[in-house]
């Protein structure tokens, strides 16, 4: 299958609502076939033509101010586009003063055990990352990858950010990671003071090194322990939550039902008590399916919850790209019994045609409390008004509960399950 064009990854990768060129070319061509006999219908054909150049030309300039947005950095950045678009995207920054590659490794890893960190020449490092896959606004498509713009984000927030305070950042190169040319550090100059004299104890170079403050929490505390919830800012999150637990949501038709017995009732007082009883059926369907949706979404947490312990959070989990869970048990676990049991829960992989591992990634931050990342599903809701994401499979935790869980509470006594995830999924 054809892959999708740099421009079309580029609107999905900065979240630009598409421009839909198929409605415009068809009505143009058909106004131009009338303009043949009468002229005079080249004119909608020629505005429509101009309205579509015009919404093209604001694509483009959208694009261009994501591309941006790198520019806050506080450092030059350069190849913000080609890492989107890269097959493997990487980085180089070239640091002003030397640092230990554990170091910025060890941190690196606390953010995301899967981005790999190489040192290429004294005070160059280079960043390895891996994609995300966005759904395709055309549900019949494979999903769009592109550079993770969350996760360097939060690379630029939690390393980047105190290297270049601390250290400081000469420059950052970007782009994929099979092309990128390795950077070569620019030469000193030749009045800049030794290493030593402004970090002291060898800037890292000895084992008590001087790492930046905001380096050193991240290799002692690990990667931040509170669970990301970005699906709480879904719009028509509660509709999305039913979809994902293979439900359906109110909508029109119960709108429109309940509109028709207002109108209905309304008509026995005249004509005034048609428009009265037709408002106010409205009103009235409106309220009814937004509450009705509420208490439903509500219902499929709850469904869930009634286990001897609490599960905090199931429909974040549910609509999240990149579903996590933290278990928190009373007693210390058997990690390599864990491991084992969860390993054992296979789920169907589509774009692989196998049976592959439901949870793809286990994080230890105790003996009482682990993080596991496990495998999206792809969830194609049959409305026009949502499209299509990826979000925790609804069947495959409930086989979860059963398989793992339940015999994890029995052993280990489960204090909480505590659930959410990023909207995006990993590639």
């Amino acid at each position: 299958m054809k892959p999708p064009r740099d421009h079309v990854r580029l609107i999905r990768a900065f979240d630009i609502p598409p421009t839909k060129f198929g409605t415009a070319v068809w009505t143009t061509g058909v106004l131009g076939l009338f303009g043949l006999a009468a002229p005079i219908m080249l004119v909608p054909a020629g505005a429509i033509v101009a309205g579509v150049g015009g919404m093209s030309y604001t694509d483009r300039r959208a694009i261009a101010k994501g591309l941006r947005e790198v520019e806050v950095f506080g450092f030059p950045v350069t190849g913000y586009r080609a890492w989107l678009l890269a097959d493997t995207p990487a980085f180089d920054i070239e640091l002003r003063r030397d640092v230990d590659l554990e170091v910025v490794r060890t941190s690196t890893t606390a953010i995301d055990p899967s981005i790999i960190c190489d040192k290429k020449s004294p005070r160059v490092f280079r960043f390895v990352m891996r994609r995300v896959g966005l759904p395709n606004t055309k549900p019949h498509l494979p999903a769009i990858e592109v550079g993770d713009r969350r996760l360097l984000k939060e690379l630029h927030r939690r390393i980047l950010a105190p290297l270049q305070a601390d250290v400081g950042i000469v420059r950052m190169v970007m782009g994929d990671n099979a092309k990128l040319e390795p950077l070569v550090a620019q030469l000193r100059n030749d009045d800049e003071a030794p290493v030593s004299d402004v970090l002291g104890l060898g800037a890292f170079r000895e084992s008590a090194m001087a790492a930046p403050p905001a380096l050193q929490a991240l290799v002692h505390v690990g990667g931040e322990r509170a669970l990301p919830r970005e699906a709480r800012r879904l719009r028509l999150r509660n509709e999305r939550v039913m979809h994902a637990a293979n439900s359906s949501p109110s909508g029109f038709g119960t709108v429109a039902a309940i509109t028709l017995g207002g109108l209905t009732t309304g008509g026995q007082f005249g004509v005034t008590g048609v428009w009265f009883g037709m408002a106010g059926g409205f009103i009235a369907g409106v309220f009814t399916v937004i509450s009705g949706n509420r208490q439903n979404a509500k219902s499929v947490a709850r469904a869930v919850s009634n286990q001897g312990y609490p599960i905090e959070d199931y429909g974040d989990w549910l609509l999240s790209g990149r579903p996590l869970m933290d278990i928190e048990t009373v007693r210390p676990m058997n990690r390599q019994w864990f491991l084992e049991t969860v390993c054992r829960l296979q789920a169907w992989s589509v774009t692989m045609g196998t049976m592959v591992s439901w949870v793809e990634d286990v994080t230890w931050f105790s003996d009482q409390e682990v993080r596991l990342e496990t495998r999206p599903s792809y969830i194609q809701p049959p409305t026009s008004r949502i499209e299509p994401f990826y979000g925790g499979s609804h069947d495959m935790f409930r086989r979860f509960m059963v398989e793992v869980l339940a015999v994890v509470h029995r052993q280990y006594e489960i204090r909480v399950v505590k659930m959410g995830g990023y909207v995006d999924r990993r590639i």
